[in-house]
């Protein structure tokens, strides 16, 4: 009888077993899109694994979901997936697996037409077969680690500002994060936080971007015919006094009554408007400033040097938790001695962007392009929650074709706006645009509209110079940042991989890992302060300071307060929480105190932004509550 029973309990328990298990299949691919055979495939802590098949399929049992996988094989970088019931429902669940990388970042083998990996010698001739067939040019780099950025002095000298000064910060120390449909990359990967950068935000420093317009970018202003000298912001917040975010802002030709430009309210309540950006303005055109949602029309809006245009809606604070994040990609072949280092770190950018911000809905997309010509012009991959997809993607994609310096920026720009689907009511939309040329002159047209077109649409256009990208460019892509309320990042030298870095017109700008100043970016387009009356913290732009004292006083404050210093000061501004400048200050080499009123912007923290005599910056935070 006892017998019997032991045998009962068993059965019933292995009927048990089998009903919660579920089958979880899928394909595992290596990175030239090939079917990787002999992959192990296991869960975290389980001493059971199967290997994937000669077409790289696999099938295994999950007793408990959510639950991770990990992917390993000689050869390959170890991978981890976080599966869910969404992963046993879909039925093209798929893996691209990367070969390791050596310390230079290069991979250790190619791999047949079986996905087996190469020999020494068939590696060596397929690396050259497929220089001379796509373009590609060998070049060698040095490696610089993560721990050994260095910060150098430039020597690009600029109108009235001196020479560049560089400062470089440290690498981050957090690799690891894990969440619920997120994907996470073993810390011994050498190629990542590898590239080194540098961030130009022209709205921090507007009078310099004035000056530099009006001399050193003057002719190229000229050549394309984009001019920022008419410059409107506006403020839109709600009721309640919070930033509006997503709202729809016009700029109007007053006798005409034809829309001249449209933005979308960034994530502080904030638009860009441009007067006849694509025409030297002649400053004789009357303009209305009017939004949606709103009666209110600015019938004689400010110019930004006289002041922000500010427009109250008759509605509560509502913020959408929506994100998407696009990444267009040049993957011509100049970007050949970049592009695999990129491919990595943007799959570990996204995967840390997504795990910290589980509480918002993230979307990621990418778009890859080449020139008119070459075996594609334009692929991309849609918009996705999942974002295994868009790193898969990301993944498969290699450098080839091109020839000539422009490329077909235009058709990736088309396809990144029109073809990818944005959603309507994100609070933050992010384009970052990647590449080391300009488009063929012949699109000049057609990049206007695709410029305001993105800025309608509430784009935000962050373009990431690679090396061979030139002064013309360099223009282009700054003018496309401050067009669409972006900001411009370039690669340096520092890390010691792909070709020679230009170093952009300005004063000075920090050198980081690619790696952290990414992550800071997104962050400071998507946080929003909670509409409650509990103040949260925001992600500050970072300011050096100074040793002079200057106090902000009262702090937190509702409106006015006073700026107070044991010396006189060069120059004050005040800034949002990103840098960008809202107000300037009027100074004289005597005066020690100001009286400040920011009781019109919406709640949050405030930068008290300031230049000593002795050319020293310095920054003090203030909280506005209301």
């Amino acid at each position: 009888m006892k017998h019997i029973l032991t045998f009962f309990l068993s059965i019933c328990l292995l009927i048990s077993f089998n009903a919660n298990s579920q089958m979880i299949k899928g394909k595992v691919l290596n990175e030239s899109g090939r079917a990787a055979a002999k992959i192990t495939v296991k869960f975290t802590n389980k001493a059971n694994s199967i290997t994937t098949n000669a077409d790289g399929t696999f099938k295994i049992m999950a007793n408990k979901l959510p639950d991770t996988l990990i992917f390993s094989a000689d050869g390959f970088e170890s991978y981890k997936v976080i599966v869910t019931e969404k992963t046993v429902a879909d039925p093209d669940f798929a893996v691209v697996l990367l070969s390791k990388r050596d310390k230079n970042g290069r991979a250790s083998h190619d791999f047949d037409g079986d996905g087996a990996p190469l020999t020494a010698d068939a590696s060596m001739l397929s690396m050259a077969s497929r220089g001379m067939s796509e373009g590609g040019v060998a070049r060698s780099s040095s490696f610089a680690g993560a721990s050994s950025v260095k910060s150098t002095s430039g020597d690009a000298t600029t109108s009235s500002y001196g020479k560049i000064k560089k400062t470089s910060t440290g690498a981050s120390k957090d690799r690891s994060y894990y969440s619920e449909d997120s994907v996470s990359i073993e810390k011994e990967n050498y190629a990542t936080k590898l590239l080194t950068a540098g961030e130009v935000n022209d709205f921090t420093k507007w009078k310099m971007w004035e000056d530099y317009s009006e001399n050193d970018f003057s002719n190229y202003s000229n050549a394309w015919k984009l001019y920022t000298n008419r410059r409107y912001c506006v403020q839109i917040q709600t009721k309640d006094r919070y930033a509006a975010v997503g709202k729809t802002v016009y700029l109007i030709d007053a006798n005409t009554l034809d829309t001249v430009w449209m933005a979308v309210t960034d994530n502080t309540g904030k638009a860009e408007l441009w007067g006849k950006m694509f025409l030297m303005a002649d400053y004789k055109t009357q303009y209305i400033i009017t939004c949606d949602e709103s009666d209110t029309k600015i019938s004689k809006p400010y110019l930004f040097h006289e002041g922000i245009n500010r427009i109250t809606l008759n509605t509560n604070c509502n913020v959408s938790n929506v994100v998407d994040i696009a990444f267009v990609v040049d993957a011509t072949g100049s970007m050949g001695d970049e592009i695999e280092y990129l491919k990595l770190e943007l799959e570990d950018v996204l995967t840390k962007t997504f795990n910290k911000y589980n509480n918002l809905e993230l979307r990621a997309g990418a778009v890859f392009y080449r020139d008119n010509g070459d075996e594609y012009v334009t692929k991309y991959n849609n918009f996705n929650t999942d974002l295994l997809k868009t790193l898969n993607f990301i993944k498969l994609q290699k450098a080839a074709g091109g020839g000539d310096m422009p490329e077909a920026v235009d058709a990736a720009l088309e396809t990144a706006i029109d073809s990818l689907e944005w959603s309507k009511d994100a609070r933050a939309k992010i384009m970052f645009l990647i590449l080391d040329a300009p488009p063929h002159d012949e699109a000049q047209s057609k990049m206007y509209r695709l410029i305001q077109k993105a800025a309608a649409k509430g784009i935000r256009i962050v373009p990431i110079a690679c090396s061979g990208t030139d002064k013309n460019t360099e223009f282009l892509m700054r003018t496309m940042a401050l067009a669409t309320n972006g900001t411009y990042v370039f690669l340096t030298d520092d890390s010691g991989v792909g070709g020679k870095h230009i170093k952009p017109t300005t004063d000075s700008y920090n050198v980081e890992l690619l790696n952290d100043l990414l992550p800071r970016v997104i962050e400071q387009m998507i946080y929003v302060n909670s509409c409650s009356t509990q103040q949260q913290p925001e992600p500050i732009v970072k300011t050096k300071t100074s040793t002079q004292k200057v106090t902000a006083t009262p702090n937190p404050t509702t409106g006015q307060f006073t700026i107070a210093t044991n010396k006189p000061l060069k120059e004050i501004f005040i800034a949002d929480f990103t840098g960008k400048i809202l107000m300037r200050l009027s100074v004289n080499n005597k005066q020690t105190s100001w009286n400040v009123n920011i009781g019109n912007f919406p709640a949050g923290t405030y930068i008290v932004k300031y230049v000593t005599t002795e050319n020293q910056w310095g920054a003090e935070k203030v909280v506005l509550v209301h």
